[in-house]
């Protein structure tokens, strides 16, 4: 059970890296949804696409994290892997959107 926890913390702290390494006026503290509105806010931000994948990350992560005191199922697998799938989505996608 250790070892879940731990997965989905590296996973949000991946996913808070990769929005952190680019040069904007706030950072991202957490996948909150009140702290994802406040950083786009804070960064005049609006692109509804970078806002929609971190929500669907952040809720695919709080599903986990529910679903990390039953027993590890295949669904619990296939959406870890769905998560680092939209991870590596995300990561492509800043690359060159976010300055």
């Amino acid at each position: 059970m250790k070892a879940e926890f731990n997965s989905r913390v590296d996973l949000q702290r991946e996913v808070i890296k990769i929005i952190n390494s680019k040069p904007l006026k706030k950072q991202l503290t957490g996948l909150s949804k009140p702290a994802i509105d406040n950083w786009f806010v804070n960064n005049n931000i609006s692109n509804e696409f970078l806002k929609s994948i971190l929500i669907v990350i952040s809720e695919k992560l709080f599903f986990i994290a529910n679903k990390s005191q039953d027993q590890i199922t295949e669904e619990y697998r296939d959406l870890q892997l769905s998560v680092q799938k939209n991870i590596e989505d995300l990561r492509i996608f800043t690359k060159d959107q976010i300055s």
